[in-house]
């Protein structure tokens, strides 16, 4: 399929938007059809990028927003109202970790927004703007399209999204979408630029503080995978020697065996020493980092001070100052310029713990699920494991080289993980999808192994049966009946939802899980799915930290008179 011919004097708003799509590295478009979307649909059918339905809006979001942590861009396309607000909750947690997910709406009339139509999908209030103002809300850039202003407000959206790595969103109202458009835009790219005075005066700044520093380290968050630099971050690590520590939500952005990996770092609630590490260097260079409870270990690392350089999406500086408008990218390569001035000694990294031995007798445990996994997990996958004891037994896990490991770290929305399959296997074709999930998350968005399959993917998903939400039993009132959920026979809907495409297995005991989980990768041609069948109440040991963690800053909010929530 072609693009339109860019030296066209105009083309249709869909056509534009199409191929502004493509130029961005957009192949696929998610969503759901919807009355006020259809001639959108339509028109992007011709030439834009290729459609991938799903069963719900949220689904679709969710698969965006992994296509987007991995090709630089999502989207996401809905109808106006029932559509759009499905999305909203995959757009806030695209603005909570750092991607650049876009929900293009297909929006009623303009005629029928003038004249306060009372139309289905409305709350029947002459009001259209309910929805497009809750998006702004968590929106770097949202826009509702007008006639005058069409071609600008698509690439000013779309820039946004791709400079700052956040939603956006985009209603196209229905009578505009096959309205011609002025196509000169289109032979200008969509390219964002660092502030030059603000560049050089971050370098100069952050070479001083670098030239003499005897034991730097980097703090690397997620907007370096977001960015796609973690090549360039590897290349400078070992260039200069510098020690670089990852934050739980940039997990894979080096190699294990990297030399001037230490490891990953989430203050004191990891015991392997990065804690440690970074509190005793005399420079910490904080690049790409978000500073949440739940990766800061709820407070228990070092806290930047004034001359604590961060490197951000748009901006960097130092302390809490920015300098100005400095690109991540920009602001990378001055680091490496600064590091070549620094004289300091190489960092040399500790050798490694070998692996405890686990016992694989008696019914399966955690302790054993996870040995299990990383001992069969391939080099060059994508691992996906979703919020709760998926995610935290997952971090406790050696990871292979060359391994994208993906997650919702702070919005931690249940269920992000199994459609995150969908998007992750169609940016990524060659590498294999593997997903780990709880059962309560599974039945949160399961409908997707219906589109997965579809779309001829063919990951492991290894889905954790321990009947309920162990993570919050781990947290809170193990026995509350609120934790529970229903028990499903996941043999039968795996081959309703994948019409029988998928292969499938239980396991209870580590010598079942070793075997199906060596036939699953064995089998590259189609989905495989393997039950791990789990005590409610085992859990993995950084779920055991977790829950000390948050129950002692629960205290100490409690000892706290002055604390009101």
């Amino acid at each position: 399929m072609s693009a339109p011919d860019e030296r066209l004097a105009t083309v249709t708003l869909a056509a534009y938007l199409g191929t502004r799509l493509r130029q961005l590295g957009v192949e696929h478009l998610f969503g759901v059809p919807g009355d006020f979307n259809l001639d959108l649909l339509d028109g992007l059918a011709v030439d834009g990028p290729a459609w991938v339905g799903s069963p719900n809006e949220l689904g679709a979001g969710y698969a965006a927003d992994a296509y987007a942590r991995s090709r630089g861009l999502g989207v996401v396309v809905t109808t106006y109202g029932v559509g759009e607000l499905s999305v909203l909750n995959a757009l806030a947690g695209a603005a909570a970790e750092d991607v650049p997910l876009v929900q293009v709406v297909g929006a009623p009339r303009r005629a029928a927004v003038q004249t306060g139509a009372l139309i289905h999908h409305t709350l029947a209030d002459g009001d259209f703007g309910h929805f497009s103002r809750a998006a702004a809300e968590v929106a770097v850039a949202a826009e509702t399209v007008t006639a005058e202003r069409a071609t600008e407000q698509v690439d000013a959206v779309l820039l946004a999204a791709v400079t700052h790595r956040k939603p956006g969103y985009l209603a196209v109202p229905q009578d505009l979408a096959l309205a011609p458009v002025d196509a000169a835009p289109l032979a200008r790219p969509l390219v964002a630029h660092s502030d030059a005075d603000a560049l050089a005066a971050f370098e100069a700044r952050l070479t001083e503080l670098l030239a003499t520093a005897q034991r730097p380290v980097l703090v690397v968050g997620q907007l370096v995978p977001r960015f796609g630099a973690s090549d360039d971050l590897a290349k400078l690590a070992e260039r200069h020697g510098i020690a670089v520590v990852t934050q739980l939500s940039a997990r894979g952005v080096l190699d294990p065996g990297h030399p001037a990996f230490a490891g990953d770092h989430a203050g004191a609630m990891l015991a392997n020493g990065t804690a440690e590490l970074v509190e005793a260097a005399d420079v910490v260079v904080h690049v790409g980092t978000a500073l949440t409870a739940e990766l800061t270990g709820f407070g228990s690392h070092r806290r930047p001070d004034a001359d604590t350089p961060f490197l951000a999406a748009a901006e960097a500086g130092f302390g809490a100052t920015p300098v100005g408008r400095v690109l991540l990218r920009d602001a990378l390569a001055a680091l490496d310029r600064a590091l070549d001035a620094r004289t300091g000694p190489r960092f040399e990294r500790s050798a490694a713990v070998p692996a405890s031995v686990v016992e694989l007798a008696g019914p399966l445990t955690q302790a054993q699920l996870w040995s299990v996994l990383a001992g069969v997990l391939p080099t060059g996958t994508a691992l996906l494991a979703d919020t709760g004891t998926a995610y935290y037994g997952a971090l406790g896990m050696p990871l292979p080289a060359d391994t994208v490991f993906s997650g919702q770290p702070i919005w931690s929305s249940i269920g992000y993980a199994l459609p995150a399959v969908l998007g992750q296997g169609l940016a990524e074709p060659g590498r294999r999808p593997v997903l780990v999930i709880g059962d309560g998350a599974a039945q949160m968005t399961v409908q997707e192994l219906s589109s997965i399959a579809a779309a001829g993917l063919a990951p492991v998903v290894l889905l954790l049966d321990n009947r309920g939400y162990t993570i919050e039993r781990a947290l809170q009132s193990p026995r509350a009946v609120y934790n529970d959920v229903a028990a499903w026979d996941w043999r039968a809907l795996v081959a309703g939802f994948t019409g029988g495409r998928a292969g499938y297995a239980d396991a209870g005991t580590g010598e079942e899980l070793v075997d199906a989980l060596a036939e699953a990768f064995a089998d590259t041609g189609r989905m495989r799915v393997v039950r791990a069948v789990l005590d409610a109440d085992d859990t993995p040991p950084l779920i055991d930290e977790l829950a000390r963690l948050a129950n002692a800053a629960k205290q100490q909010r409690a000892g706290n008179t002055t604390d009101t929530v």
